[in-house]
């Protein structure tokens, strides 16, 4: 064993005697110097890394081997660490000589506001081109599903017309100047000789969830409604939505009104009671209020409704398949 060793001194190679070379820490930086304030020009940004790199040249200093917030830098070669090896000289950007990155130029508020101006308007136009193109479809399918549900409830007629609510009377006629989407209306179907075969009305009531919309068939001399369907609902998937399934839409062909909503152990056979779905009793009152509701509002106003006689030489059945919806 070496002197060295006997003496307490490291062995050669062990890279310890190299060290004893090396100038202190203090030498190279203030011990209290901070090694993330910027000093001098520039941003800052990374300013204190770099300029012990630069400052400790080739030396091995832990000041340098960590970034900001402790993450790692790469080292030139297997241990040594400068600003060219790291990739940060930019010319004339004042890294390499330690002044730290350049600043970046502000980006001026007209600028902005013009950007943000452009985008806005063309997502305005992208929204406006998507209304346009697709509300006449949505209008032309809630119209085609209107006019089946017409023919559905009224038992197949051979065409119906729209019959508006004015001043508290029916009428075909619509006054002028007003639009017929503020009045209230009901479906009045024919059969193939021209005569009435009752009113499709639609009207809605709040289930469990949401509100239930409904249309019903309904004839005002025999007071029965003829059948119903449900346009619209939010209720339960799986549970309330068997409000517009067999069998509880079924219990409504030729049911007496107003209809009285009974469990399916206490139904007496009564001609105006239906049973409601078990474990579904709000959506199923819901749907036959909607139905009672609307009878009660226009019940009297159907019953003394005139049916207006078909015109001289008008075909009955010229709107067969659909009847008319307006």
């Amino acid at each position: 064993m070496s002197e060295d060793i006997r003496k307490g001194g490291a062995p050669p190679g062990s890279g310890e005697d190299e060290a004893r070379d090396l100038p202190d820490r203090e030498e190279v930086m203030p011990k209290d110097h901070d090694l993330y304030t910027p000093q001098g020009g520039g941003s800052g940004t990374g300013a204190g890394p770099i300029r012990e790199v630069a400052a400790v040249g080739d030396l091995r200093s832990d000041a340098a081997s960590t970034g900001p917030r402790g993450v790692p830098l790469p080292l030139a070669g297997p241990e040594i660490a400068t600003a060219e090896a790291l990739g940060l000289t930019v010319e004339d950007g004042g890294v390499a000589d330690g002044r730290g990155f350049p600043d970046r130029p502000e980006v001026s508020s007209f600028r902005l506001l013009m950007t943000l101006g452009l985008a806005g308007a063309v997502a305005g136009a992208l929204l406006v081109f998507v209304f346009l193109w697709s509300d006449p479809l949505i209008k032309a399918e809630q119209a085609r599903v209107l006019r089946e549900a017409v023919t559905e409830v009224l038992k197949g007629p051979e065409r119906f017309e729209s019959v508006f609510v004015v001043d508290g009377e029916l009428t075909t006629q619509i006054p002028a100047g007003v639009d017929t989407l503020d009045l209230d209306k009901v479906f009045l179907g024919y059969d193939a000789s021209g005569s009435p075969v009752g009113f499709a009305m639609v009207h809605a009531r709040f289930g469990f969830q949401d509100l239930v919309t409904v249309i019903f068939g309904y004839d005002p001399e025999a007071r029965q409604v003829l059948g119903m369907k449900v346009l619209d609902h939010s209720e339960t998937p799986g549970l309330g939505n068997k409000i517009e399934e067999m069998p509880f839409v079924g219990e409504f062909n030729g049911v007496d009104a107003p209809i009285e909503g009974v469990k399916p152990d206490r139904n007496t056979g009564a001609p105006n009671q239906v049973d409601m779905i078990t474990s579904v009793t709000i959506s199923s009152r819901a749907v036959i209020r909607t139905i009672n509701e609307r009878i009660e509002q226009l019940g009297d106003l159907l019953a003394a409704y005139e049916i207006p006689p078909i015109t001289a030489g008008a075909d009955p059945s010229s709107t067969s398949g659909g009847g008319e919806d307006r």
